[in-house]
């Protein structure tokens, strides 16, 4: 069997209250309290229910005219749910309890924006030189980024504007929070203990209280950095909400192709063209480096794609120690317009070196 519950004493109307003496009487009670638990008042939120369910019994005339009857609650299942065995099959309808919902879920919605909360993260993409993701550099990034509004300190009101009495607690500064003999009040949270609220938004942010501005933000690029590397500056992104830090500002990174490095990890690699004479015959070149031109000896009888390595030439250590290498790879440049007299001294030479460089490989033996 059902307890015994008491809607009418739930609710503290008499058992004649008319129609509007019960929703006036529910939407006191649900501006007490909350519909989630407040740490204060661990049952508040059980009593919400209640009194919901006091609420969606009373304002129903064939539902009171039941209960009225049974002088018992009616089973139910669950939180505005009225169950009868006859109607197992029917779907719930929650018609006319719109605003009940609305209602109790948009003052829950406040309770939780009422809460400090973090700003939104601000990325942007940031493209840099690839000297400047080697040896690291300071760039200046443009961003659009929120500052409290100058005109109402971010609070998006005027505050040179009309006021009136707050209706969250009727001027009182302090809100009840439950029924005696376990009542107890707190600062309003509507007004925070003013009393009074501004009622004109602020003409220059049109009550949001923060601008959008563009700024110029510098950001230290560290050595050894690579395409992709993400680079967070604390607190240098969007206004948080109630008081809360901002969000970060997150800088992408997109490194500029160079016209003959390439980087691989802390490596960088470079292609060196030869002569057949300068690869056959040893020699010293110039190659390039990031701190300048470098001589380099080529051994005799270089083969193509053969490499030498320049130690610590390459990209320093992303957390410092030290550098990779610089590695060249010789490629050998065979001259495509010869006269007569180059011909015949590359025929000597053949004459002179009668083995191929594919003699002894597999392919070389036929089959008897």
């Amino acid at each position: 069997m059902a307890s015994r519950k008491d809607y009418y004493d739930i609710l503290g109307i008499r058992r004649s209250a008319t129609e509007e003496e019960i929703e006036k009487a529910y939407r006191k009670l649900t501006r007490t309290y909350p519909f989630s638990p407040h740490p204060g008042h661990p049952t508040a939120g059980s009593r919400f229910r209640e009194i919901s369910e006091a609420y969606e019994v009373l304002s129903n005339k064939e539902k009171r005219e039941r209960y009225d009857r049974s002088g018992f609650e009616l089973p139910s299942r669950d939180f505005f749910w009225d169950y009868d065995p006859e109607d197992e099959e029917e779907d719930v309808n929650f018609e006319g309890f719109e605003d009940v919902f609305e209602g109790s879920f948009r003052e829950g919605d406040r309770a939780v924006s009422r809460n400090p909360q973090k700003g939104k993260d601000l990325p942007c993409t940031v493209e840099i030189k690839f000297e400047e993701a080697i040896r690291g550099a300071v760039v200046e990034v443009q961003v659009m980024r929120e500052t409290p509004c100058p005109s109402c300190s971010g609070k998006g009101v005027d505050p040179t504007g009309p006021q009136k009495a707050c209706d969250q607690c009727g001027g009182a500064g302090q809100v009840q929070i439950g029924l005696p003999p376990s009542a107890f009040s707190q600062v309003c949270p509507r007004c925070h203990g003013w009393k009074k609220i501004h009622i004109q938004l602020c003409g220059s942010c049109s009550g949001e209280g923060r601008l959008t501005r563009k700024e110029v933000v510098p950001l230290k690029i560290p050595a050894g950095v690579d395409d992709h590397c993400r680079i967070y500056l604390k607190g240098m992104g969007q206004m948080g909400e109630n008081g809360g830090p901002r969000g970060d500002l997150v800088a992408t990174l997109k490194v500029q192709k160079h016209p003959f490095f390439q980087r691989n990890g802390d490596h960088l690699h470079l292609e060196v063209p030869l002569a057949i004479w300068e690869a056959a015959l040893g020699a010293e070149v110039e190659v390039p480096t990031l701190d300048g031109l470098a001589i380099l000896t080529i051994p005799q009888a270089m083969k193509n794609g053969e490499r030498l390595r320049l130690p610590g030439k390459g990209v320093p250590y992303f957390h410092g120690g030290g550098c990779g290498d610089q590695v060249i790879s010789f490629i050998i440049v065979v001259p495509q317009d010869m006269d007569e007299r180059a011909k015949k001294i590359l025929g000597e030479l053949k004459r002179l070196n009668p083995e191929t460089p594919r003699q002894g490989n597999i392919w070389s033996f036929r089959p008897k």
